[in-house]
C-alpha cells in the first residue's frame, strides 16, 4: 500500500511539475497580488492596477501567457490606507506567488515588513525610494524597486525653476505624508532662502482656499507640488480664482493628462517629472499602449498612470520568463538580479543584482497644455540609484 502511494505521489510530480508546490502557482496559472487605492481620495491612481490587469490579459490572449501559464492579477483596494493594505497583503500572502505594484508612500512604507517576513518577491512597489535606504539586506532582499526619488526629482525640478524659469521667490504644496515630505527635502535643499511659503494639507481635506490665499499672499513665482491629482488640482483652480497665476511645477504623480480634465486651464503650462516614455513622445510606448486600452478603453483617459502599470506587467512577465517553467520564488529574485539595462517600451534602462535593489532613477521635464499635449523640456537623465 505505501508502494502504491509512493508511485502515485511520484506520478503526481511528474505530471504536474514540482512548482505547484508554490504558493500562487498552479499547472495552467500564475497568481500576482497588488493593493492599491481603486477608491478614495487617490483613486486616480487606482488605474496602475487596473492597466497591470488589462496586460495580463494582453499577455494570455496573445502569448499564451508564459511558460503555458496564464497570469491572473488579485487586485485589492485599500482607499490609500495602511491598514487597509496591511490586511489586503495579509489576505493575498496565502494566494499569491509574488506581489507587484503595490502603491502609496505610506502605505508602502507601513507594510513592507510583513511582505519580507512573508518572504514574497515584489516587482516594483510605488513609493519614495528613500524608504529603503537602509533597510536591513536581509529584508531588502524581497523588493526589486524601479521608481524615481522624490527628493532627487524636487531638487531637478527646483534648479529648473530657478536656473532656466528665472524663478525667485518659491512655494510648496504637499501631502502631509512621506510623499509630501521627500519633495519638500529636496525643494528646501535648493531653494534655501526663496523658499517663502510651504503649506501641507491632509488627505481628509477638501477645501483648499486657505492654502491658495496663503500662496498668494506670499507673492511666490513658482509652486511645487507633491499631491495627489484630485486635491492638487482643487488647490490650483483655487489658485486660479483668485487670479494668482504663478508658475506650476509638479511631482510626476501629476503628470497625468488627467489632470487637464480635473484642473481645467489652471493646467494649462504645468511642468511635471518625466519619468517614463510617454505615447505622445516615443513609438514603441505607443504601439503596446494602443494594444492594451484595446483590452479596456477606460485607461485611455490615464495615459501616464496607465503606462506605470503595464511598465510594472511587462518586468513581471520578464521575470516569470526568465525564472523558467518551474518557477520558484528564488528563482523569480534570481531572475529579476540577472537584470542588467532590461529596457522595456515603457521604462528607462533598469538593473538590478544582488547588490542592487534600485533599478532606476530617471527624471526629467515635460510641459503641458489645455489641449492635452506634452512638450518635453528637459530630457530624462539617469540619476544614481540609492541602494
Amino acid at each position: 500500500m505505501n508502494r502504491v502511494l509512493f508511485l502515485f505521489f511520484l506520478f503526481s510530480l511528474l505530471t504536474y511539475g514540482i512548482s505547484t508546490a508554490e504558493t500562487g502557482v498552479t499547472k495552467d496559472k500564475i497568481y500576482v497580488g497588488t493593493s492599491m487605492p481603486f477608491s478614495g481620495p487617490a483613486a486616480a491612481w487606482g488605474n496602475v492596477g487596473k492597466a497591470m490587469s488589462a496586460y495580463f490579459k494582453y499577455v494570455n490572449e496573445k502569448k499564451g501567457g508564459v511558460h503555458g501559464r496564464k497570469i491572473e492579477l488579485l487586485a485589492r483596494d485599500d482607499a490609500y490606507t495602511p491598514a487597509k493594505m496591511r490586511t489586503n497583503i495579509e489576505e493575498l500572502s496565502g494566494k499569491v506567488f509574488i506581489f507587484a505594484g503595490l502603491l502609496g508612500t505610506a502605505n508602502v512604507s507601513a507594510n513592507r515588513d510583513i511582505v519580507a517576513q512573508k518572504k514574497i518577491p515584489t516587482i516594483l512597489p510605488l513609493g519614495n525610494p528613500r524608504m529603503w535606504v537602509g533597510y536591513p539586506k536581509d529584508k531588502l532582499k524581497y523588493f526589486f524597486v524601479g521608481y524615481t526619488d522624490y527628493k532627487d526629482e524636487a531638487v531637478f525640478l527646483t534648479k529648473f525653476a530657478i536656473e532656466k524659469l528665472g524663478v525667485q521667490k518659491i512655494a510648496v504644496f504637499y501631502q502631509n505624508d512621506d510623499y509630501g515630505e521627500g519633495g519638500l527635502e529636496g525643494v528646501k535643499e535648493v531653494a534655501k532662502d526663496k523658499l517663502v511659503e510651504k503649506i501641507s494639507h491632509e488627505l481628509t481635506e477638501t477645501d483648499f482656499s486657505v492654502h491658495a490665499q496663503k500662496v498668494k499672499d506670499s507673492n511666490a513665482d513658482a509652486v511645487v507640488i507633491y499631491s495627489n491629482p484630485r486635491q492638487a488640482a482643487s488647490f490650483v483652480k483655487k489658485l486660479d480664482e483668485l487670479g494668482f497665476r504663478p508658475k506650476i511645477l509638479a511631482s510626476f504623480p501629476l503628470a497625468d493628462p488627467v489632470m487637464v480634465k480635473l484642473a481645467g486651464p489652471a493646467w494649462d503650462g504645468a511642468y511635471v517629472g518625466a519619468v517614463v516614455k510617454l505615447p505622445q513622445l516615443y513609438p514603441e510606448s505607443a504601439t503596446i499602449f494602443e494594444e492594451v486600452v484595446k483590452i479596456d478603453p477606460e485607461l485611455a483617459k490615464t495615459p501616464f498612470i496607465t503606462l506605470y502599470g503595464i511598465g510594472i506587467g511587462i518586468v513581471v512577465e520578464e521575470a516569470l520568463r526568465r525564472a523558467g517553467k518551474n518557477p520558484t520564488r528564488g528563482k523569480v529574485i534570481e531572475a529579476l538580479e540577472s537584470m542588467e539595462n532590461y529596457e522595456t517600451p515603457i521604462f528607462f534602462p533598469i538593473t538590478f543584482s544582488k547588490t542592487r535593489r534600485h533599478g532606476t532613477n530617471y527624471v526629467g521635464i515635460w510641459k503641458v497644455y489645455a489641449d492635452g499635449k506634452y512638450e518635453e523640456i528637459e530630457k530624462p537623465t539617469a540619476l544614481p540609484p540609492l541602494f
